[in-house]
């Protein structure tokens, strides 16, 4: 139970066709007979990238619907304790616009009842594929946050407590990119602190057309105090000609760094407040004797 990618992105150009090779397993001793299903994907509200399978048939499926690409797929016998291997066709008509097609092509087994056939839809295998057909292909991302964060929240003042980069990136395009570069940890004194390569999965992860994708990274542990820059530089394209850059800016004190300063800062007004009472005083004691 469960689904894989069959790649980070099949390229087929139009009037082509190529064939997505799924494995599955009947570990049981009956027969199992699967049906298949195929669903367009769009990312998570959540902004996290994670697919969300578009089931509901009343949900309005992408401007680029994946389903009309898959070729007609029939039932399948798997024998008990057995391992097959299931071919899927994806063909591109000519009529079909250029950019990227998602979707995920699952099994789901078939029981059999004096009512007929019941599907088990609790429980499916299967793989998410992402189609790419050339064309007039647009990539174009865009930076919406940069930010140091705590809890998975942009903050630009942080007491105590882990450091996390938080960067959100927004896809315009009409297919999915994989954004890469560096980004630079600065302290005050204009020395890099920390460093790390932006992305660096493998693979990596991709960022789908019309949607958000948050990147949260997790900075080790260091003496932090003061300001801090954070300086990013990505791209997306083949060649890095697109480049994202930009910075921002963060304070950190530890708890007790904090409460010492806030006391100083108190003592400090306290102090103020007396020398303007006795200024005060002084000044209407005079204003008597005169």
């Amino acid at each position: 139970c469960g689904m894989s990618p069959v790649g980070s992105g099949v390229v087929i150009h139009k009037r082509n066709s190529k064939r997505a090779h799924i494995p599955m397993s009947n570990p049981s001793n009956p027969a199992l007979t699967a049906q298949p299903i195929v669903n367009d994907f769009i990312p998570s509200e959540d902004e996290s990238g994670e697919p969300r399978l578009i089931i509901d048939p009343d949900t309005v499926l992408p401007r680029n619907d994946f389903k009309r690409l898959v070729s007609p797929l029939e039932d399948v016998l798997i024998p008990a304790n057995q391992h097959k291997e299931i071919s899927v066709t994806i063909s591109v008509p000519t009529y079909v616009d250029a950019g990227g097609y998602y979707g995920a092509v699952r099994f789901v087994p078939v029981i059999p009842s004096e009512q007929g056939r019941n599907v088990a839809l609790t429980a499916s295998i299967g793989s998410i594929v992402l189609v790419e057909v050339p064309g007039e292909i647009r990539q174009q991302l865009s930076l919406l946050e940069l930010s140091a964060a705590q809890k998975g929240t942009g903050r630009g003042f942080l007491i105590g407590g882990d450091v996390a980069v938080l960067t959100r990136l927004k896809n315009t395009g009409n297919i999915h990119v994989k954004p890469f570069g560096k980004v630079q940890i600065i302290d005050m004194f204009g020395k890099t602190v920390y460093e790390y390569e932006f992305n660096n999965t493998d693979p990596r992860a991709n960022v789908l057309p019309d949607s958000i994708r948050k990147f949260i990274d997790n900075i080790p542990n260091k003496k932090w105090l003061g300001r801090y820059t954070v300086k990013m530089n990505l791209t997306y394209t083949v060649g890095g000609g697109e480049l994202i850059s930009a910075q921002s800016s963060f304070w950190y004190f530890s708890v007790a760094v904090f409460y010492g300063l806030l006391i100083l800062l108190l003592a400090i007004v306290a102090g103020i407040n007396v020398q303007v009472y006795r200024f005060r005083r002084k000044r209407k004691n005079h204003g008597r004797r005169s």
